[in-house]
């Protein structure tokens, strides 16, 4: 049987959370979601494709001109060329991408690495194949990796390891280090590597080497999942992308054929059209800066503790200096009494695992961060 209840428990929470800061006026920092608007062209782009009758099935691969634009991006940002003929496919967003990629690679009985804290979706994509989820806790200190730790784990059933980069829900950036470290633990295997980098451009300190694309023996047992949403603050449009050898992709696209069959069409032409003559992707990389040092600068004098963020849009922060109650617990009082919601990081252990710390979503408005900062530093 399918085991999907501590999901469901994270889904029921962040909506319960959603609906105390509509009744209260809380700020809202719980959602994984920026507030940035569309871009005008790339707006005006999809209007014209509509206007233009483009609403049919797009191919199930995805448009070739949006896998054209993708491949040159790769090549160009990290060395790697990946053949948008057999080798990309465009997904309804980053989490289907995970859902189709683990349905390809794993079956009953295999064994799969998941760092945690772990973003949601994993545990139960992997549960649904049958196989069988092994947890591996980043420190709680500072959320690296004892990598002589982790060799242990690895078994001659180990199949798959998932990472995420720009990780969710702490903002760690994968180093050189630890792709090094990632391929001394794989050579010699048949073990294969799913990359979750939906926040691959939102990398806030001029990080570079930061996917598994810039290291040709792990992009050969690789398949990388993106975000066109994230990366363009469309989330709702759900456009996401695949990459893989073209043997993996194979493989991917059998499934994805009966989950899905094809993504949006117009939005699909939409992108491209933007895309096209773009050398970076996300647009708002200096705000989402400024945004992360200001909320930093604003809480340095309270009472909360503030973990370093490299990538993404969420802050971790520790509360063991103000109470003893529960995650779940502070956090529902703070979004009633205080007027801010913030996602307990427990949520994100299979086992609930309770460090008394938080995630923030900081993509919001100056004016949303300020007002946030001020209640919680009553604290």
């Amino acid at each position: 049987m399918v085991k999907v209840s501590s999901t469901s428990l994270s889904f029921n929470f962040v909506s319960k959370l959603a609906q105390i800061a509509k009744d209260n006026g809380a700020v809202n920092l719980s959602n994984d979601h920026s507030d940035f608007p569309c871009q005008p062209d790339l707006l005006n782009s999809l209007v014209w494709h509509l206007s233009e009758g483009r609403n049919k099935y797009a191919p199930g691969e995805g448009v070739i001109e949006l896998r054209k634009v993708i491949s040159n991006y790769y090549n160009a940002k990290f060395n790697y060329y990946y053949n948008p003929e057999t080798e990309i496919t465009i997904t309804n967003g980053a989490i289907q991408g995970i859902f189709t990629a683990l349905t390809s690679l794993i079956g009953e009985g295999d064994e799969v690495i998941i760092f945690e804290p772990a973003f949601e979706t994993y545990v139960p994509s992997v549960e649904a194949r049958g196989a069988r989820p092994i947890y591996f806790q980043l420190n709680p200190l500072d959320f690296s990796i004892d990598w002589n730790a982790l060799t242990k784990l690895i078994s001659s059933k180990t199949k798959l390891i998932i990472i995420n980069s720009p990780h969710n829900p702490t903002g760690n950036v994968f180093s050189r280090e630890s792709f090094d470290n990632l391929q001394k633990i794989v050579n010699g295997t048949r073990i294969f590597l799913l990359s979750d980098e939906a926040f691959s451009e939102l990398l806030l300190d001029g990080q570079t080497d930061t996917s598994v694309a810039c290291y040709p023996k792990l992009a050969e047992r690789s398949i990388i999942v993106g975000s066109l949403g994230k990366s363009l603050c469309v989330p709702g449009w759900k456009i996401g992308y695949c990459l893989a050898p073209e043997a993996l992709m194979a493989e991917f696209r059998q499934v994805h054929r009966y989950q899905v069959y094809s993504a949006n069409l117009p939005i699909q032409l939409a992108l491209a059209d933007y895309l096209t003559s773009k050398s970076n992707w996300f647009p708002y990389l200096k705000d989402f800066v400024y945004r992360r040092d200001l909320f930093r600068d604003l809480m340095r004098d309270s009472r909360f503790s503030l973990f370093p963020v490299d990538g993404g849009y969420f802050q971790v922060i520790g509360y063991e200096n103000i109470s003893q109650e529960s995650d779940v617990d502070f956090s529902l009082r703070v979004a009633e009494e205080v007027g801010v919601s913030m996602l307990p990081l427990s949520l994100f252990y299979h086992d609930k695992v309770d460090n008394q710390k938080l995630r923030i979503c900081f993509g919001k408005s100056e004016d949303e961060l300020r007002l946030a900062a001020e209640r919680l530093r009553s604290l």
